[in-house]
Parts: structure tokens; sequence; C-alpha cells
């Protein structure tokens, strides 16, 4: 009895010499920071965590192939399926001497407005000698998209009207007032409007880097600079 009365003399002598100089205890999460997995879940077993993500991972893009597989046959089915294909690069060898050393612009197309300004090409208002020739028109014009996060177009009358004549575009192509023209890529894409040149004598209106030619005009909408 002694023995234990001592014992317990002591455990609360050391008890006390430990805790003398903490003022206060402050709360701690302890063990409850250790994370705890049960062995039911896939946190506990890490290959079939991983088999898993990789069966998610399988079924995503096998989902992915169906909605394009779908889209595909809609749209052909609708005539609205966008078919293009990228053009296939030319190398330098296979390009006629007189286009070697013709320039290019920052998508790899030929440059025709560079090439008039250096001279490469003198292009003549018409065919019929004694025809004046009018001046390009300066003003560009400003087309706003129905969608707020699609650039909208700056059309330069000044590039096109140093090659073609206003009346080739109005009023047969463009009716020439503010709001009059409405139309949609699907309409170029089908060859009216823009499409009567573009992707015939002009640039494809189709490819991403060919879209930014057009919808350079960045516009402020709500979250989206």
């Amino acid at each position: 009895m002694f023995y234990i009365r001592l014992s317990i003399l002591l455990c609360v002598v050391f008890i006390c010499s430990c805790t003398k100089d903490i003022k206060e205890v402050s709360e701690s999460p302890g063990l409850d920071t250790i994370p705890f997995y049960a062995n039911t879940s896939l946190a506990f077993d890490t290959k079939g965590a991983l088999k898993q993500a990789e069966e998610e991972k399988k079924a995503e893009e096998a989902r992915k192939e169906e909605l394009k597989k779908r889209l595909e046959t809609q749209s052909g089915k609708s005539g609205l399926f966008d078919p293009w294909v990228p053009p296939a690069a030319i190398s330098f060898k296979e390009l006629p001497p007189a286009l070697r050393g013709f320039p290019k612009d920052k998508f790899g197309y030929p440059d025709w407005t560079a090439a008039a300004k250096g001279g490469i090409v003198k292009p003549r208002s018409s065919i019929i000698e004694g025809i004046p020739e009018d001046a390009p028109f300066e003003q560009d014009i400003l087309f706003e998209i129905n969608d707020r996060l699609m650039a909208n177009v700056l059309f330069s009358h000044k590039i096109h009207t140093f090659w073609l004549s206003c009346k080739i575009c109005h009023p047969s192509i463009f009716i020439d007032k503010k709001g009059a023209n409405k139309f949609t890529m699907y309409d170029i894409w089908g060859g009216r409007y823009c499409g009567r040149c573009h992707g015939k004598v002009a640039f494809q209106a189709k490819g991403f880097e060919n879209c930014q030619r057009c919808h350079s005009v960045g516009k402020k909408t709500f979250g989206v600079r």
C-alpha cells in the first residue's frame, strides 16, 4: 500500500513539473489530422483507384467519339457539316518559279496585297484599254457578331477595292446599308456573301488561323475580355 501511494505521489509531482510553465492549453486537432481510409474505399486501394480512373478515361473517350459520330451524321443530313480540310503544305521545289520569291503572310498563304505594293504583280482594273481606274475606297466596316465570345469582323474596303470594283459586290451580293445583311458562316461556306470569293480565289473562310484573319476585333463581354 505504501508503494502504491508513493507511485501516485511521484506521478503527481512529475505531471506538475511538466506543466508548470504552461499558462493555458490550446485546442489542437491532435490525431484527428491523420487521414483514415476505409479498406472498402478506393482511397485505401491504390491499384483499384488507378484502374477506375483508367476506365473512366476510356469511357469519356468513347462518349466523345460517339458524340462526334452522331454530330457528323446529323450535320450531314442537314447539310451543315463543315468539311474543312487544311491545305497540304507545298515544298519550295514544288512551287512554280514565279511564286518561289512571292511574299507570304503570317499564316503561310500568298500575300497578294504585299505583292502588289512591292510591284511583283501589277493588276489592271480592266482588260479593256482606256478604262479609268477608281481609287481604292478607304472606309472600313465593322461587322458586329451575334456571339459574346466571338471577335467582331473588320472589313477593309481598301484591300478589297484595290482589286475589285464596288459594283462587283454592291448591290447584288451585299446591300450597301448598315444592318441590311444578315448571314452566317454556313452561308459563307455555301458560297454566298463572302463565300463568293473566299474559298475560290481568296483564302478559305475555315480553319482557326484563317478565322483570325477576319475575326480580329475583340469585344468586351461580361466576364470575358
